[in-house]
């Protein structure tokens, strides 16, 4: 029950930074503790260049990295890409980018991270729609060692929220917005705060445009054309869970976007009032949109992941379960938490959706 407490504080803790960007050190200094690491990156890097907010230890470093062009001539980075590693939804590690013998090779950790004690990490990495891109970074202290074990598993217990919260904070381009009509045209996609009773309190000039999506009813209360989607709204709202919401052409049909709730927490409020959450709306077009980022966006944590694919891939829940240890029990409960995060009543809905992801990521 503890660390359940201390999730759903650090969740807060991201949320609020997610709106008010000077949140973010003390926020990356939690998670930092919460990890047993030494501390976090968070890097947002589109066409204005690239920027960096960072827990007090990497604060100096971090800069560093940014000032001195070391992007560049990043190995970590060139492996999570090359490997096909963007958008998993969870943290990666040498173990996944580099192989044998590169992090001897890489100067970001010889020339740049040791010299100053550190020199392990783990991350992940996000290509967001108007070519943005976000790097979230956890550096360990050379002398610990690689971020394995009970440390990578809190981390994967965050990446939901960190990916959600850094995803907003990019579009935001990690500065102190004024207002709250300019934090949604920050975002750069169609976007509303809602109140809780889905009420719109604020729209960027994009939310009309997307009128195949949404509407609004008795002049102001969104409504989504996808009634399955409509009520997973509703129950975001009510504050049922924080859920990302396949959006479908018709009953089991094609996904054709994610609509994103991020909770407004804490002293957030204050900027929007009686909103209760930010929706965003990203949506496939021409094919445009990776599988994994899209798949990272409805939460499934890497073994719910594992029970998906299974199940596209024909498997029972008794071979899954077989096969990668687990109880039949354990399986049918991650399975129905699957259904429900991916808005599909029925199996055949979910093999649907596996099968279009995979064919837009080929």
């Amino acid at each position: 029950m503890a660390e359940e407490d201390d999730l759903a504080r650090l969740q807060d803790l991201v949320y609020e930074a997610a709106i008010i960007p000077e949140r973010w050190p003390d926020a990356l200094q939690a998670v930092t503790d919460f990890s047993e690491t030494a501390g976090i990156g968070l890097l947002s890097m589109n066409e204005r260049g690239i920027r960096i907010v960072a827990s007090p230890v990497l604060h100096d470093i971090g800069h560093r990295v940014v000032n001195e062009g070391w992007m560049n001539k990043s190995g970590r980075a060139n492996g999570v890409i090359s490997k096909g590693l963007v958008g998993l939804p969870r943290f990666v590690n040498e173990d996944d980018y580099f192989d044998e013998g590169d992090l001897e090779k890489d100067p970001i950790v010889t020339e740049l991270f040791r010299p100053a004690g550190f020199g392990w990490a783990a991350g992940f990495l996000l290509q967001l729609p108007h070519q943005d891109t976000i790097l979230f970074n956890v550096e360990q202290y050379q002398e610990r060692g690689p971020i394995r074990g009970e440390s990578l598993r809190r981390l994967d217990a965050l990446y939901a929220p960190l990916a959600r919260a850094a995803t907003l904070a990019a579009r935001s381009s990690l500065d102190r917005v004024r207002t709250s009509i300019e934090t949604l045209t920050a975002i750069g996609l169609p976007a509303a705060a809602l109140a809780p009773t889905g009420r719109v309190v604020l729209a960027n000039h994009l939310f009309d445009a997307a009128g195949h999506i949404w509407t609004t009813r008795l002049g102001d209360r969104i409504g989504l054309r996808d009634a399955v989607a409509d009520r997973q709204l509703t129950q975001a709202l009510t504050g049922d869970g924080v859920l990302s919401i396949p959006i479908r052409q018709s009953l089991g049909g094609d996904v054709i976007g994610v609509i994103q709730t991020v909770p407004i927490r804490r002293e957030a409020n204050d900027i929007f009032g009686r909103a209760s959450c930010i929706v965003i709306l990203s949506e496939m077009k021409g094919g445009e949109a990776d599988a994994s980022l899209v798949q990272s966006l409805f939460d499934l944590t890497p073994a719910e992941l594992a029970v998906a694919r299974g199940i596209a891939a024909g498997q029972t829940v008794s071979g899954i379960a077989a096969a990668n240890g687990r109880s039949v029990h354990t399986v049918r409960g991650q399975l129905k938490s699957i259904m429900s995060k991916t808005g599909s009543t029925r199996q055949a809905e979910l093999v649907l959706l596996m099968h279009q992801l995979s064919r837009i990521s080929r």
